[in-house]
């Protein structure tokens, strides 16, 4: 999502390892009909708490780009721009925990965003890859620019689409809200086993659209959708958000500037102004 959903989000406040048998991916389920790499594998990762979901596009014996989506996205926001480069390298786009097909965090636990930086190191110990390039989004450039800046000499390249960095609000207000989330937090926690409000198809491209300050397009939607939704076991005509409502309260805290900085210049090729 974009950067200023994400700066409106921290300020708003209302009064069993298995190593990959072939290539680099493991697949979910064999496509003997598979022969056009327009359409992507589906992948899956397993993690301690479930497995990480993805899809790759291009040859599963060449390394791939990581792809690491936005806030609330999954690896859907991928499908219009994979098409133009896995032939060039092959392009593994994920779904962090939480989003999309990847298992939730389980019972109790919440979402950090260092987590996701830390999710980059694992697949990349996973893989055994050599160094690692990375394809980010909002969110997902957030991890990136942590990774990349915490290990420059195992990344290749580092690609950032719509980033931010926490470190000019007002503190006061950034901790004031805090109460508020952590209440909400508790709700979520309490509420996981239940199925959460259906739509209709035109109902959630709406709403999706819309909360996102418009930031994805309404045609866009379609793509998230594919991975973001499951049809309400209530009304076989209504959709509801699939992705883990605990996400929704992930404590994004700013970091102060100097700390920025300091993580922006480890890597020789990040420039900081």
């Amino acid at each position: 999502m974009a950067k200023r959903l994400l700066k409106s989000f921290i300020l708003t406040s209302k009064p069993v390892h298995v190593k990959p048998q072939l290539g680099y991916v493991t697949t979910i389920r064999s496509r003997k009909l598979h022969t056009n790499d327009d359409i992507p594998k589906e992948v899956k990762i397993p993690v301690q708490w479930g497995h990480i979901a993805g899809k790759l596009w291009g040859h599963e014996n060449e390394q791939p780009i990581l792809a690491l989506h936005g806030w609330q996205d999954n690896a859907g926001t991928w499908d219009t721009l994979a098409p133009f480069l896995y032939k060039k390298r092959p392009i593994l786009a994920i779904d962090f925990p939480g989003h999309g097909f990847s298992s939730w965090f389980p019972t109790g636990m919440m979402y950090y965003p260092w987590e996701f930086a830390r999710l980059i190191l694992f697949i990349k110990e996973y893989y055994k890859w050599d160094k690692i390039s990375l394809l980010c989004h909002s969110m997902g450039s957030i991890a990136g620019l942590r990774f990349a800046s915490l290990f420059p000499d195992e990344v290749t390249f580092y690609i950032a689409i719509d980033s931010l960095i926490a470190d000019d609000y007002d503190l006061n207000l950034v901790v004031d809200k805090y109460p508020k989330t952590l209440r909400k937090i508790q709700l979520a926690l309490s509420r996981l086993e239940d199925e959460p409000p259906s739509y209709s198809i035109e109902e959630i491209t709406k709403i999706w659209h819309m909360g996102t300050s418009k930031s994805v397009a309404l045609d866009s939607v379609k793509y998230l959708l594919k991975r973001g939704s499951k049809q309400s076991s209530r009304d076989p005509n209504k959709y509801y958000f699939s992705r883990d409502s605990r996400l929704k309260h992930i404590l994004f805290n700013p970091e102060d500037k100097k700390f920025v900085e300091a993580l922006a210049k480890r890597h020789p090729s990040l420039a900081f102004k």
